[in-house]
């Protein structure tokens, strides 16, 4: 029998659980307008802003050490085979080699969005076109276009699969990297968009303030959340914590994932969008600023 739960802040709250203990700012870095994307590659941290550049950031001095062009409408970021690739929703798919800035860029359909390196291929979604491409990361071949429906959204790979987030309806998509087949799972909450692993099963950020958990072994959802109200890109942080970012209200909320619940919540920079762990702290994007915020949890 599946089980639900259906926590919101005010609820977590009255469990005694509090935000009390506040992750400390250590850093405001400005990387350009509208930092949109980030990963950690060859000992750094990469940001793609969405005016179209993609910067590199020494975490041991909290500095921009170098800015590649890349055009305008640079998102989603992913790193593996030897190269960045920056999922730029205005041109296509960008191969960026990180040392020496050059930049390749591959035509995926319409309107790219997520972009994931996983079983030996670079996977993104065409948001305008209902599909997942499939890249050869070397000859820059797209060697299947695979329909997973409407709006596809953000991209995880777990459990053997890759799974795709879906603007539209309630449910998400799973592919077989092997086969391309795709079984679609029902999760009882509208579009489905973002993924966050690094805990048993993973979570999936919904429009309207909910946070769902799934358990990708028995392919269904065990748990819902709701609370703010307009949910991004989260992350697990090094203490074991969901760190959420809620876009409009330009805070971060925290989830305790064993209990299924919220233990506060904070203030990050505007636009709050993307979180990202790396180097012991948690990174946050600035959608609506020109800076990521560095906490230490």
């Amino acid at each position: 029998m599946r089980a639900f739960v259906a926590i919101s802040v005010a609820a977590a709250l009255s469990m005694g659980v509090t935000g009390s203990e506040r992750p400390r700012v250590v850093a405001k870095i400005t990387t350009g307008t509208a930092p949109c994307g980030a990963v950690v590659s060859l000992g750094s941290v990469w940001v793609a802003n969405d005016d179209g550049t993609l910067v590199r950031i020494n975490p041991k001095t909290n500095h921009v050490v170098r800015r590649i062009r890349v055009g305008a409408g640079s998102c989603s970021l992913a790193a593996g085979a030897g190269a960045l690739w920056v999922a730029n929703y205005k041109t296509g798919l960008l191969r960026v080699r990180p040392h020496t800035g050059r930049v390749r860029r591959i035509a995926v359909g319409a309107t790219p969005f997520d972009v994931l390196v996983a079983f030996g291929r670079v996977w993104v979604t065409a948001w305008g076109d209902g599909h997942v491409a499939e890249v050869h990361p070397h000859s820059l071949r797209v060697l299947r276009r695979i329909p997973v429906g409407a709006k596809p959204i953000g991209l995880i790979a777990s459990h053997g699969a890759v799974w795709v987030g879906l603007g539209i309806g309630s449910s998400i998509a799973r592919i077989d990297p092997a086969k391309g087949s795709v079984q679609k799972i029902e999760v009882h909450a509208w579009a489905p968009g973002w993924f966050v692993t690094g805990t048993r099963g993973f979570w999936i950020q919904a429009e309207g303030g909910q946070v769902v958990q799934v358990n990708p072994v028995a392919r269904r959802d065990i748990g819902h959340m709701h609370f703010g109200r307009t949910l991004a890109q989260g992350a697990a942080a090094p203490d074991g914590s969901i760190w959420i970012p809620d876009k409009e209200q330009s805070r971060v909320y925290r989830i305790d994932p064993e209990r299924a619940g919220v233990t506060g919540s904070f203030a990050a920079g505007p636009g709050a969008y993307l979180a990202l762990r790396a180097f012991g702290s948690m990174w946050v994007a600035s959608y609506a600023g020109t800076d990521v915020w560095r906490f230490r949890p």
